[in-house]
């Protein structure tokens, strides 16, 4: 008995089912052709409307409204001409379709409902920023009501859009209530960040604008989120760092304390005197801007070793300086070390005292075919 290898193979079938969508697609293409070639064309009219309309309405509020208008303002007309343009090339396209002709009110209702989404978003985010401010609260709190009343003012806007059209998400919800735990354990490191990101916010190791060093980098927080916290470096490098990396590492804050107390080691010759060398420094470190006055600059001995002892210029400088204090500390070291130079103080080297007990043995520790006396 023969096998049909082709109907083993499943061919048959994936070539019958490739022939019954071509025809579906021809047929859709016969029955609706004119009608999806004038959606296009509507759709790239609508396109050079709002960017004709936008344009002129951007011109117009800069030449007749306020000189001061707020970004803000420019930003609301833009979205409201651009929700508009869509909501005309939707009910156009729709219109040509008779089975899309009973959705234009509920896309007309949907569209009203966006306007009072982005339009209520805007009245509570100006309210909140208001009642953040009458409670104290600092920027990384505000952040955080902000977010919160954000995600939930987003999910109920979703929610009664799906509504326009019948469509009810909590029965969804609900029945993929098993599916949610399987992507909860899937998302683990999301949660983590999340609970890690709430913690920060209540905890306030740091704050908006604060230098804070946090394992190899070092930067200025720029934003704290419930998943990451944003700092820039002074390279100018934006980094985004995981709140659950943050949450169990050491975090070091440079400017909560307010002035910030720096130590630059400087070696120093032993042959040379410690108060002269002292004197050169203290006008080193007074001569350069950024160094506080009050307190007082101060040279201390820190160590001796083994070839030269080791000096620190302890000084502070204000938290408005944290962001150049690496290039203070590097400037101050070359001023100190043409300081000591003209002053003819010399710099250490490395230097060995070998000290030979056994003059008899001396001769033996002289290289091969070296010359001297035995005495």
């Amino acid at each position: 008995m023969s096998l049909d290898k082709s109907r083993l193979l499943g061919l048959d079938a994936l070539l019958e089912l490739g022939r019954s969508v071509r025809n579906d697609a021809e047929r859709f293409l016969t029955d609706s052709g004119p009608e999806l070639l004038l959606s296009l064309l509507l759709v790239a009219v609508y396109a050079l409307l709002f960017w004709g309309v936008t344009r002129l309405a951007l011109w117009l509020l800069g030449r007749f409204g306020p000189d001061d208008a707020h970004p803000v303002l420019r930003q609301t007309l833009r979205r409201v001409l651009r929700l508009t343009f869509l909501l005309l090339t939707a009910i156009s396209v729709a219109g040509l379709f008779p089975a899309l002709t009973p959705s234009i009110p509920a896309i007309f209702r949907v569209y009203v409902l966006l306007l009072l989404i982005f339009g209520g978003w805007a009245l509570i985010h100006h309210l909140l920023h208001r009642q953040a401010n009458a409670w104290g609260l600092d920027a990384s709190l505000s952040l955080l009501l902000s977010n919160a009343v954000r995600a939930v003012w987003v999910l109920t806007g979703i929610y009664l859009m799906f509504r326009q059209f019948g469509i009810d998400l909590l029965p969804i919800l609900g029945g993929l209530g098993v599916a949610g735990l399987a992507v909860g354990f899937a998302a683990q490191d999301i949660l983590a960040n999340l609970i890690s990101g709430v913690t920060l916010l209540l905890d306030r190791p740091f704050r908006i604008g604060d230098w804070i060093r946090v394992r190899d980098y070092e930067g200025q927080v720029h934003g704290l989120t419930l998943r990451t916290t944003r700092i820039v470096t002074r390279d100018n490098e934006a980094v985004s760092i995981p709140n659950k990396e943050i949450a169990g590492a050491t975090v070091v804050n440079l400017t909560a304390g307010g002035r910030l107390r720096l130590n630059v080691p400087l070696p120093l010759a032993y042959a040379e005197r410690v108060p002269e060398a002292r004197a050169l420094l203290l006008d080193v470190m007074a001569a350069h801007p950024k160094v506080e006055k009050d307190p007082a600059p101060v040279v201390l001995v820190r160590q001796v070793n083994e070839s030269h002892l080791e000096l620190i210029l302890r000084f502070y400088v204000t938290d408005e300086n944290v962001k150049a204090y690496p290039v203070v500390t590097m400037q101050l070291r070359e001023a100190a070390k043409e300081a000591l130079q003209d002053a003819g103080l010399a710099a250490p080297y490395p230097r060995r005292w070998v000290q030979v007990e056994n003059v008899e043995h001396a001769a033996e520790l002289r290289p091969p075919g070296t010359k001297g006396s035995d005495a």
